[in-house]
């Protein structure tokens, strides 16, 4: 395609414009770019045009982010996907943004390998969106966030530049770490176009330990004592149901090691006053993990929220999140990442679920704490930056915006302070 010209544009029609829709805001035009150069010359098209870009992957992850301020062009990595490379020696692998998660990890699973991100990945969940949501589960515990596992990024820019970061090695960075600059980032930058990901081996045992409490604060304190211990479990997940607090925690590696931590964590669960401690067995293992990372379960019309707290306030996060959601008539469900101290909140229908959101924000922020509405009615949305209020940072991020895209073509209105 020749520099300047219209790539290759598809217009919209009213059944076209509903499958992208983004918070009841629909687009003209769809652009799916067959590599990142395409990607990059479309970029550019819409900043000459001031169209309104928004990125997306399987779409999975739309529903995060403040109402759009415009909307214009639709634009699809679906095109830019596959394996690059792959060098199960390096423990390392190279895809392009638009491959399913799930096909990447089939792929390492060939060799006995994972990517250790484990977020609730939706049927089309892709590598480009994971990472420009931030998205991860209850393994960042041991294995860290997405900015622990990416080495390097290429993306393209609203210039028709193809940018790249970082390498193809573990030890790759002089200079500034660009890489974390894309990371939940929600396509308010540029769109990521291929990464290069550390990956592990598979350990030779997986054991899960289930144990129930009567509080949130007895589940904290055994939470509590085995971080302070020798003992490296890869995930603690805490959740309420009608028989109490259940305690999930999950140990791999060589069989010995993990026996011993079985051990252990079985023991400081019962001295703080836990019942029935048992192993789970395979099944009930997986079933397990799977709702810890689907997390909350909503209805239409409800909220999700992800509250961030200091681990030493996750009880009493968890129990101001319930009170909150009483005192508004709401139901609510949480799941609680206890070992990092990230808690997702679901509340149920309500017309006072703002007043909940409000509420509750105002608590944690006497705690250090923060809170992202993930989902909600648009109603809500309309009313608040679900990324909360914007902090000392928020300059930086306006300049960064300019910086990288001076036209505000990139999910215009989107991102914290609705940039």
């Amino acid at each position: 395609m020749a520099t300047g010209a219209r790539p290759d544009v598809k217009e919209l029609g009213k059944k076209g414009s509903r499958a992208n829709t983004v918070d009841g805001i629909a687009p003209r035009y769809a652009i799916e770019p067959a590599n990142e150069n395409e990607c990059g010359e479309a970029l550019a098209w819409a900043s000459r045009e001031r169209f309104a870009v928004i990125p997306r992957g399987g779409g999975t992850r739309l529903h995060i982010g403040n109402v759009p301020r415009a909307y214009d062009v639709a634009l699809s990595t679906a095109e830019m996907s596959g394996i690059v490379e792959y060098e199960p020696a390096d423990l390392t692998i190279t895809v392009r943004a638009g491959t399913p998660l799930a096909r990447v990890q089939a792929t390492l699973a060939e060799r006995r390998q994972f990517l250790p991100l484990d977020p609730d990945a939706r049927h089309g969940s892709t590598i480009g969106g994971v990472i420009a949501a931030n998205a991860s589960g209850p393994l960042r515990l041991r294995h860290g966030t997405v900015r622990d596992s990416l080495l390097g990024t290429r993306v393209a820019t609203t210039d028709g530049v193809v940018a790249k970061a970082g390498g193809k090695v573990v030890k790759n960075v002089t200079g500034y770490d660009l890489n974390k600059l894309y990371v939940g980032s929600f396509g308010t930058l540029a769109v990521i176009t291929e990464v290069t990901l550390k990956v592990a081996p598979f350990p030779d045992v997986e054991r899960t330990i289930a144990a129930r409490f009567a509080d949130y604060r007895a589940a904290a304190r055994a939470t509590y004592r085995v971080l302070r211990s020798p003992l490296t479990p890869s995930a603690i997940e805490l959740t309420r149901d009608d028989r109490g607090i259940l305690f999930l925690a999950h140990v791999a590696g060589f069989p010995r090691p993990v026996a011993r931590m079985v051990d252990d964590l079985s023991a400081f669960a019962r001295d703080e006053g836990a019942t029935g401690v048992d192993p789970l067995d395979d099944v009930a293992a997986r079933d397990a993990w799977s709702a810890a990372r689907r997390g909350p379960e909503i209805a239409d019309g409800g909220t999700l929220a992800r509250v961030a707290v200091p681990i030493g306030q996750i009880a009493w996060a968890c129990e101001t999140a319930e009170v909150v959601a009483g005192r508004h008539d709401l139901p609510v469900t949480l799941w609680a990442s206890a070992g990092v101290g990230v808690i997702r909140v679901g509340l149920g229908e309500s017309p006072r679920a703002l007043e909940a959101i409000r509420a509750l924000r105002a608590a944690l922020r006497e705690h250090l704490g923060t809170l992202v509405v993930e989902e909600c009615p648009l109603d809500v949305k309309r009313e608040i930056d679900v990324f909360g209020e914007p902090g000392n940072s928020q300059e930086i991020a306006r300049r960064l915006k300019t910086t990288y895209d001076p036209a505000g073509v990139m999910a215009p209105g989107r991102f914290l302070g609705r940039l």
